[in-house]
């Protein structure tokens, strides 16, 4: 048995040692409303990347969705995704355009523990690229510190490829099976009953396929305005 714990964590510490790492800050403002408290819904996602270190801009996401309010804790929205890659030379030349799928499961576990399980089905259109189609699984929590505005959040994100792209840039990229995965805790305060803001640490794995893994270390913040 020690023998074997031995090996596999020689492994992991092989596997860590052949990663790359990378620092990043990642800003994303929502916006939401159900239009005066009907079945409808309406959201916006913008969030601009910095990485290499925090020292450039490297992405902006803009993710417009439009759902609808099927029991008071489930919900299904259809929405768009454009996912611009920024370089010098390219400029947003390379940017992804998605399709996407999304329900949604929220839930008040007790009064200040709040549960959300998120399930989306993306149908990526690369720049340069075939067609590939990927499915992301999040967990998150959110709990309530009692007489406070301060609240503490969790979530872990699973990404999965279904489809592989075999060449050009994307070949390490995009494979079928585990793409990344992100876990994030952070701490928020409620600074009105329509806005809050919570800001944490993120760990981004990279699943690189057949190059070197990506450990992207992110301070994540996140503006959320519900009206």
């Amino acid at each position: 048995m020690k023998k074997a714990l031995a090996v596999c964590l020689g492994l992991a510490l092989s596997s860590v040692s052949l990663a790359d790492d990378d620092t990043s800050i990642w800003i994303s403002n929502t916006y939401q409303t159900d239009f005066g408290g009907s079945k409808y819904l309406a959201f916006l996602e913008l969030q601009p990347r910095f990485n290499k270190d925090d020292t450039k801009f490297s992405q902006l996401i803009i993710r417009p969705f439009f759902g609808y309010k099927i029991t008071k804790r489930l919900q299904a929205s259809l929405g768009f995704a454009w996912q611009g890659e920024y370089n010098s030379k390219d400029k947003f030349d390379l940017a992804t355009k998605d399709v996407v799928e999304q329900v949604q499961w929220i839930d008040n576990l007790t009064p200040q523990l709040n549960f959300q399980y998120r399930f989306r089905l993306e149908q990526r259109f690369f720049a340069d690229a075939d067609l590939s189609h990927r499915m992301r699984h999040r967990f998150r929590f959110q709990y309530s510190i009692p007489e406070s505005k301060i609240f503490l959040v969790a979530f872990d994100e699973l990404f999965i490829y279904l489809n592989s792209v075999n060449s050009g840039r994307l070949e390490h990229s995009v494979q079928s099976g585990i793409s990344q995965n992100r876990s994030y805790f952070g701490v928020g305060y409620k600074l009105t009953p329509h806005v809050n803001i919570d800001t944490g640490y993120q760990l981004q794995y990279v699943n690189n396929f057949g190059k070197e893994d990506l450990y992207n270390h992110v301070w994540l913040t996140n503006l959320n305005i519900n009206f």
